[in-house]
């Protein structure tokens, strides 16, 4: 399985992810969720502008094409339902439940890439999803079981669980697009292309604000941990089961949390110790015995 290398490229991601997350929250959380979305897309584009020049084309069939047609409109929806959750919806509600992408990811994975998952994989995947929504409840005194609560009620926490619904099949498509294509070509061309969709519904957008250009330092960092977020993923998803590399790449709450207690002087940071104890025994579980 190349357990190392897909371990590390798992890690990479995680690291990519919560980069990406502690400086838009840091420099750019004033913005409404479409700008800060916008923040690291432009912000990675010069990165994968430099990566082009690495990447050649590879025969492309027409189940590329077709995966990547399917791919695009669910990847749309499933920003927006995120965007929205964030929006209408209370964080500390909202944010555990992506935690479930990986859960999801289970079955859809079995479903569209026909990956069997071993009983310890399965049990460390469940531990790092425990582990995240431990972590995504955030401060105050909110109970365990309120963000499922909050599904009859709150339209945001509907909203996540369904962007995590969707970042399931999105995650399995992305891996069978890979295997038709070239894990660096793909792991460019992707995100480019989506941000370019992203960028084409701009106009329409109520929401138009933009970062200040004072912040372009901080933009481009946001752009750099986005790119390394999306090439380390693309680089392992034809080692291991795209399950586990999610589940691994779900390790950026944990990042995040430990980076925002310390420099954004966010959250408590021992509570948290349960979520972050659950989660490396099930990285460690997956590692050694999926």
């Amino acid at each position: 399985m190349g357990i190392n290398l897909w371990l590390l490229l798992g890690l990479g991601a995680a690291l990519g992810d919560s980069g990406a997350d502690v400086l838009t929250k840091r420099y750019f959380s004033r913005l409404p969720p479409y700008g800060m979305a916008l923040v690291r897309l432009l912000g990675a584009v010069p990165f994968f502008a430099l990566a082009v020049w690495f990447i050649s084309a590879p025969p492309l069939s027409l189940t590329f094409y077709l995966l990547v047609a399917a791919m695009l409109p669910l990847e749309v929806a499933a920003m927006f339902c995120y965007m929205s959750a964030l929006k209408h919806g209370h964080l500390s509600l909202c944010v555990p439940f992506l935690s479930f992408t990986p859960v999801f990811l289970i079955f859809t994975a079995w479903i569209i890439l026909g990956e069997g998952l071993s009983h310890w994989g399965i049990a460390g995947t469940a531990l790092i999803a425990g582990g995240s929504y431990f972590l995504g409840l955030g401060p105050g005194r909110r109970g365990l079981l309120d963000p499922f609560k909050a599904l009859a009620r709150e339209p945001g926490a509907r909203l996540m669980l369904l962007a995590a619904a969707l970042y399931s099949v999105t995650a399995a498509l992305y891996k069978q697009a890979i295997l038709h294509s070239d894990p660096l070509f793909f792991g460019v061309l992707y995100p480019l292309t989506f941000t370019g969709i992203m960028l084409a519904g701009y106009p329409l957008s109520r929401e138009r604000a933009l970062p200040p250009l004072t912040h372009s330092g901080w933009w481009l960092g946001a752009g750099f941990f986005f790119a390394l977020s999306c090439l380390c993923l693309a680089g392992g998803v034809q080692l291991a089961p795209i399950t586990y590399l999610v589940a691994v790449k779900r390790l950026s709450l944990l990042l995040s949390v430990i980076l925002g207690g310390m420099w954004l002087q966010e959250r408590p940071l021992l509570p948290r110790l349960l979520g972050a104890g659950l989660m490396c025994a099930g990285v460690a579980l997956i590692a050694l015995k999926g």
